[in-house]
């Protein structure tokens, strides 16, 4: 009788560490997705801006088509064509990706600039993107914008 407690208290004692590891190993695999977007939006606007493009969502290897757009308000003079590539923080599943991003982010171009953008949406993910943009336009930008999956 008493080989045969041993026995399943074995077994349980192994199921539980299995357990625990795939658990862990699950934690783990989730907080080390590695993500990446590419988006190319054009604007135009005076006063207030509209924007709309579309992008790319790479995650593990897989990839995702985003369709991107929006409007923003303050100071939005002119158009441009602007092509960002970064790296997306925070992101727990693919669909969190979808949402408004909201952050400060200033740009000029006259022909071509630089542009930087750190933004944030409703679910907790951050991108943090680089790029460049071609056209004529200055713009302070305190509106949001719009990513989804196509579908």
């Amino acid at each position: 009788m008493l080989k045969q407690k041993n026995g399943f208290v074995g077994i349980l004692v192994g199921a539980l560490i299995a357990g625990a590891a795939m658990v862990s190993y699950i934690e783990s695999a989730d907080a080390q997705m590695n993500c990446r977007i590419r988006i190319e939006i054009g604007k135009v606007g005076f006063v207030v801006g509209f924007s709309g493009g579309s992008g790319t969502l790479t995650c593990n290897g897989q990839s995702y088509a985003l369709e991107v757009g929006g409007m923003s308000a303050g100071l939005v003079i002119g158009g441009s064509r602007v092509s960002l590539v970064g790296e997306v923080r925070n992101l727990h599943q693919i669909s969190d990706i979808e949402g408004t991003y909201t952050g400060v982010g200033a740009s000029a171009a006259a022909g071509g600039g630089a542009n930087n953008v750190v933004a944030r949406n409703q679910n907790g993910v951050q991108l943090v993107m680089r790029g460049r943009q071609a056209g004529l336009e200055a713009s302070l930008d305190l509106g949001g914008t719009r990513i989804k999956l196509k579908r």
